[in-house]
């Protein structure tokens, strides 16, 4: 290891004399004979590292209760923006817009996605945390207070928030309201949620089986993507109906995996079993309906050879590796494979005489957006409308590749009926300026 130089040696003595001078004075001159000055030692450096301790604790919880003030605020807020949206259609609505039955609807929605492209929130969110705010002023204003005081965070809120749905009964609200209101300063959220749900379940005087059938009603499938190639999906069924899933998966890859032992090629763990099960299962693998959907696959044709390093895009879930894709386009005949030139970028021409995008126009829009142009939207392409981004009627615009655009039925009906100004710029992105003046540019398509 090199010497230390000159200058660098009169800083390490600089800096230990510091220390060491930082030191005697924490713990006073020593005392005769090398022992620790009286008053002084390690109960002195205590004393202060507790201070330190004690003016961070209290820093973090004057923060979380500022955080829970402002969320409190910001709920408030965006509520009071949908009453006002309401009471004020005009100030988002074309004429158009106006003389439709849900007028006020549309200018809720319109109103939300202003909010939305200034938070980066979707239209979903803005007005499900307006909801909520609504909801907690006038049903749990107890709880409200609580929070609007920073007693109490998000994560208590919604909890309770969320045990209201379907529950009609104000009496019974009331007393939830109040009790909650007591508790929730002192419990974690995992605690406030168990505490409350307990406390619903004495309140309630409807039939354990009619809330069961209300709540079945909701049941779905929702896809989440995920990192590196992968995504999960959820699935919200009965109780029973899980428990029966869990028990064939357990069974089933407890029987597979005793096939192998760990070490020898193809052993798999026991949940790697159960993910593959899971997946066989569902897709139909090996049976007569096994699944036949045809997943877009965009592949620059360099990146599949492996001499270029442009993205390889499933559409619908976003960039996969290379391996993955080599192995879609040799064994996966569902798949439909396209190449995209990475020097040319050729694309279709386009019929400029009709209204309706022919198919070819169709294939090539949904090859060239990964979703939905709305910036707070994540609408999968195919899940999509094909709009013209100049209306047809009112601005003249053409059935051509420049002016067709995938918008979700929400975003396409919004950009119709509302004052919202959608513009084209000259690589590739839209502009979309709202009623109050904020102008936001949608990222180019990424072909």
């Amino acid at each position: 290891m090199p010497s230390a130089t000159p200058h660098e040696s009169s800083e390490a003595a600089t800096s230990e004399a510091a220390t060491s001078e930082a030191v005697t004075s924490a713990l006073g001159p020593p005392a005769p004979g090398g022992g620790p000055a009286p008053g002084g030692g390690p109960g002195t450096v205590v004393a202060t590292g507790l201070d330190l301790i004690m003016e961070r604790l209290e820093a973090s919880v004057t923060a979380e209760a500022e955080a829970n003030r402002a969320h409190a605020r910001s709920w408030a807020a965006l509520a009071e923006l949908m009453r006002l949206a309401r009471a004020n259609p005009h100030v988002y609505l074309r004429p158009a817009g106006l003389a439709q039955h849900d007028v006020l609807e549309l200018a809720e929605d319109a109103a939300a996605f202003d909010a939305g492209l200034r938070l980066h929130l979707s239209t979903g969110q803005v007005r499900s945390r307006a909801r909520q705010a609504q909801t907690l002023e006038d049903r749990l204003p107890r709880l409200r207070a609580v929070f609007a005081a920073g007693r109490t965070s998000v994560a208590h809120v919604s909890a309770a928030l969320d045990l209201l749905v379907g529950w009609s009964d104000e009496k019974a609200v009331t007393v939830f309201d109040t009790q909650l209101a007591e508790i929730a300063p002192t419990l974690t959220p995992a605690q406030f949620r168990a505490r409350a749900r307990r406390l619903k379940e004495k309140l309630l005087t409807e039939p354990a089986e009619t809330r069961h059938a209300r709540a079945f009603a909701h049941r779905r499938v929702v896809v989440e993507a995920a990192d590196h190639g992968m995504a999960w999906i959820h699935i919200l069924a009965a109780a029973p109906d899980v428990v029966r899933i869990t028990a064939r998966l357990n069974a089933t890859a407890r029987a597979e995996q005793k096939k192998t032992k760990r070490g020898e090629p193809g052993w798999r763990s026991r949940d790697q079993h159960r993910a593959d099960l899971a997946v066989g299962w569902l897709a139909g693998d090996d049976t007569p309906t096994a699944a036949k959907v045809r997943p877009v696959l965009l592949v620059p044709l360099l990146s599949l050879i492996g001499e270029g390093d442009e993205p390889i895009e499933l559409r619908g879930y976003g960039t996969i590796d290379r391996a993955s894709a080599l192995d879609l386009f040799s064994r996966a005949p569902s798949f439909r494979r396209v190449g995209t030139d990475p020097f040319t970028g050729e694309k279709l021409s386009y019929d400029r005489r009709r209204y309706r995008p022919t198919r070819a126009q169709r294939d090539w829009i949904a090859m060239r957006f990964e979703d939905c142009i709305d910036p707070t939207c994540s609408r999968p392409v195919d899940d999509t409308d094909l709009d013209h981004l100049e209306e047809w009627v009112r601005d003249q615009g053409g059935t051509n590749g420049d002016n067709l655009f995938p918008l979700c039925e929400t975003g396409n009906r919004r950009k119709n009926l509302s004052r919202y100004d959608y513009r084209r710029d000259r690589d590739g992105r839209v502009t979309i300026t709202t009623p109050t003046g904020l102008t936001i540019a949608a990222e180019p398509p990424p072909f």
